[in-house]
């Protein structure tokens, strides 16, 4: 019997919470039926010069927006491109960072099938025949090779992390001649 006290007396506050609600809205829709379409100030002129001036700093703005340089070196920077170790070091991260590299294979005990470990991106994932590792889809896989499929079938070999080459004096004053302009 409480019970049905209870549930009437939920029922009468959600009814309740319902219509203070809709009052709600109601008053907010008339608030915004109050607001006109325009400002006050569109009809205050502004000098034509003006009007020229911004639309030109607008439109010149845009234009540096929407440029896209196509050649490999900065066309803006003036002078020689010189890089340092710290430079060619940063570089050959990057490409390790952005190479999907197969690092060992295994076969898992539970299941028996063959796994690849691969590394990309600063991640490590570890993946069967048929899974996808962003968006590329494993294929095959044997003691040595892998095969994916990404934009066609491709063999990706296993390899370990490469070493950090070594940025010679000689060799950075060398590649640093042949990229001067």
């Amino acid at each position: 019997m409480q019970f049905r006290y209870l549930k009437d007396l939920a029922l009468a506050l959600l009814f309740i919470a319902l219509i203070a609600f809709a009052i709600r809205l109601v008053t907010y829709n008339a608030k915004m039926a109050n607001i006109p379409d325009q400002s006050k100030h569109t009809n205050e002129s502004v000098s034509d010069t003006l009007r020229a001036r911004i639309m030109s700093i607008e439109e010149s703005i845009l234009e540096r927006k929407n440029t896209v340089f196509t050649v490999a070196k900065d066309p803006l920077r003036q002078g020689n491109i010189i890089k340092d170790r710290f430079d060619l070091a940063k570089e050959f991260e990057n490409a390790l960072r952005n190479t999907f590299r197969p690092t060992g294979t295994y076969i898992d005990e539970e299941t028996g099938k063959r796994l690849v470990t691969v590394e990309f991106q600063d991640k490590i994932y570890t993946a069967g025949v048929g899974d996808v590792i962003e968006g590329r889809r494993i294929s095959w896989i044997n003691e040595q090779n892998v095969g994916i499929y990404y934009g066609g079938p491709q063999t990706l070999s296993i390899q370990a992390r490469p070493e950090m080459p070594d940025f010679s004096e000689e060799d950075l004053v060398k590649q640093n001649t042949d990229q001067n302009y």
